[in-house]
């Protein structure tokens, strides 16, 4: 602090939390000028050298040319499953909406390096079985959706073959994550698309399409025979329409009270005679 002049510290990383780790990254970017004054300090002996880990953590990643545009580019990705991993961590009735989420955040991982005609008319079962291994499937490495900070810093940074290098790691590092997506995706499964038929926005738009997903469902969970309809099994199925009711009441008293407000705005900004 006395060489910084900073009450700002980095934040500890998780390495199986994702839903943690974009306040770090932001937070390590934010402190980035304080951590070079104080190695400069460090370097030219105005501190003494701590020789801890994390000082040695930090000495390697000053050397880096390319750090700043690495913890952009992991901020970029974090975003991008930051609100898909908060919303379904909850007790709400959220199923018939995963398939949809899902799907569409399995896309927008996969716009960031394929080219875009092969996923225009996608269905969520062919997102989870596209070979994204296929180079021929790829966008140009000047192409890749690498996030804004992270092209913004590689404009000043020097060697275009260091560039492109980063560009194929960025890849194959988006590579990695959609195969583990698509390799553990409930999309696969017939139960979790259909389950869209609970969806009040889908039955509004499209009631025949939730009308055959209905059957499919019912049919599924009929030929499940292992299933036994326990109390419990009950119990629990009658608490989770309970829920889902409440959570559609809820729903549409937010939209009623948005309504009103609106309303009553609107009555206010009437010029007064």
């Amino acid at each position: 602090m006395q060489v910084t002049r900073s009450s700002v510290f980095p934040l500890s990383f998780c390495a199986h939390r994702w839903v943690e780790n974009l306040p770090v990254v932001e937070r390590a970017l934010a402190v980035w000028p304080s951590l070079l004054i104080y190695m400069e300090a460090v370097r030219t002996k105005r501190v003494p050298n701590p020789g801890t880990g994390s000082y040695d953590t930090i000495a390697a990643a000053i050397k880096d040319p390319l750090i700043l545009a690495k913890l952009h580019f992991y901020m970029a990705i974090a975003r991008t499953f930051t609100p898909f991993l908060k919303r379904y961590q909850t007790d709400e009735p959220v199923m018939p909406f995963l398939g949809r989420d899902l799907a569409e955040f399995l896309k927008s991982l996969l716009r960031r390096f394929i080219r875009r005609e092969l996923l225009q008319d996608a269905t969520a079962v062919q997102l989870t079985r596209l070979d994204i291994t296929d180079r021929k499937s790829w966008v140009r490495l000047q192409d890749v959706d690498i996030g804004l900070g992270a092209e913004s810093i590689l404009t000043s940074t020097k060697g275009e073959r260091t560039v492109l290098e980063f560009r194929t790691e960025c890849v194959q590092g988006l590579s990695n994550m959609v195969l583990k997506v698509q390799e553990k995706s409930p999309l696969k499964y017939p139960v979790v698309r259909q389950m869209a038929c609970l969806d009040p926005a889908v039955i509004y738009r499209d009631p025949d399409s939730c009308r055959r997903q209905m059957k499919g469902l019912v049919k599924t969970f009929l030929e499940v025979k292992q299933v036994p309809l326990t109390k419990e099994l009950l119990k629990s199925v009658e608490a989770a329409r309970t829920r889902y009711r409440d959570y559609l009441t809820e729903e549409r008293r937010k939209k009623e009270l948005e309504a009103k407000g609106q309303k009553r705005k609107a009555a206010e900004d009437l010029p007064r005679s």
